[in-house]
């Protein structure tokens, strides 16, 4: 999934998996996510009219994510600013999962 320039991802991922890609990558670097931000956003972007939408957490490093709306999946690119190979890694890995798997919440 990685190309180049170095710390940039493009992809797509499952709509419902949305939240927890997010979710995992504000944790990685230590961010407070506004999630009606994020929810409300993705609802005025568009796939097929090019429509993106930006969201950056602007954590430890400072992550930029541009979003496109689909019927059921979401058009990703990830920018990460100033990162190490090892998160580069992880956050390539993490847009693997959520473009291949259904992921699903955690009962209480």
């Amino acid at each position: 999934m990685q190309t180049e320039p170095r710390g940039t991802m493009h992809g797509w991922i499952w709509r419902a998996n949305l939240l927890p890609f997010v979710e995992t990558i504000a944790d990685l670097v230590r961010c407070r996510l506004d999630e009606s931000g994020l929810t409300a956003g993705l609802k005025g972007s568009d796939a097929e009219d090019d429509r993106w939408f930006t969201f950056v957490l602007d954590g430890q490093p400072r992550v930029e994510m541009h979003f496109a709306g689909g019927d059921d999946r979401v058009l990703v690119d990830v920018e990460l600013d100033g990162t190490d190979q090892s998160f580069e890694i992880r956050a390539a890995l993490l847009l693997n999962i959520c473009s291949t798997y259904h992921l699903a919440p955690k009962v209480s």
